[in-house]
């Protein structure tokens, strides 16, 4: 299913079939744990995503290789976008960043704009402008959220009936996290580096939603909140989201 759907998607794009083919062989030149069974459940989950007329641009400032969060999107496996954009910010912010295996929220202004655009242009476009940065970003200048983050949370399904944050839990082993209901778990802090954890599937511990029908607008993607509320914060406050086309 997973195949057959990122054909189609990649169709989309007007490549021909050689082009196509050699687009989605670079979407799999990656770890060995992009080469997994795909993180999902039903192919309804896998092909909802919205085809927009024109392809978004792919732009960089570094020369970051944006097609497999592309590929991902057109195909409607937002499970996998959702973690192919947080390894992305983590490669964006820099050697400190990719050794720790987190994004400190210092080190988010610097982030590359245009690649924060592509980002951003992808989510929008796939979802059908109901994910995305700028869309958490609407939400929490809105009247009724007024700069809240607590009542974004709520907004946009972070949190449960009982106003807890949603969580995935790191599969028993190797697991490390010790605050379980925090949003996104992730490394705790140590002075040794490792890989960050990766959420499971949703059906395995993981409370959030990747249908794009029964998410709520601005669902995804995700951010790390274990260690507070600084790097969602420093986030949105990055100047990319004042651009023309994400107003």
């Amino acid at each position: 299913v997973n195949a057959s759907c990122t054909l189609v998607a990649l169709a989309h794009t007007h490549m021909t079939t050689a082009a196509a083919l050699v687009t989605l062989g670079l979407a799999f030149t990656a770890p060995a744990s992009r080469l997994a069974p795909p993180r999902v459940s039903s192919a309804r989950m896998m092909c909802a995503a919205v085809m927009p007329e024109t392809p978004p641009a792919l732009e960089s400032d570094c020369g970051f290789d944006h097609v497999p969060l592309s590929i991902a999107l057109q195909s409607g496996d937002f499970l996998e976008a959702d973690q192919i954009t947080r390894d992305a910010l983590i490669k964006l912010a820099g050697d400190s960043a990719v050794s720790r295996g987190y994004v400190y929220f210092a080190e988010v202004p610097n982030l590359p704009e245009a690649d924060l655009a592509t980002i951003e242009r992808l989510w929008l476009a796939y979802s059908g402008g109901k994910f995305g940065y700028s869309v958490q970003v609407k939400a929490l200048q809105s009247k009724k959220v007024n700069n809240n983050l607590e009542k974004l949370f709520d907004k946009i399904g972070w949190r449960n009936e009982k106003g807890q944050l949603l969580r995935w839990l790191p599969e028993k082993a190797g697991a490390n996290c010790r605050d379980a209901s925090s949003l996104l778990c992730g490394p705790l802090s140590s002075p040794a580096p490792h890989p960050p954890l990766r959420p499971p599937p949703r059906q395995a511990n993981n409370e959030f939603i990747y249908e794009l029908d029964a998410a709520p607008e601005g669902h995804l993607p995700l951010t790390n909140t274990l260690r507070g509320q600084q790097l969602i914060t420093a986030l949105f406050k990055h100047p990319v989201w004042a651009r023309d086309e994400f107003q």
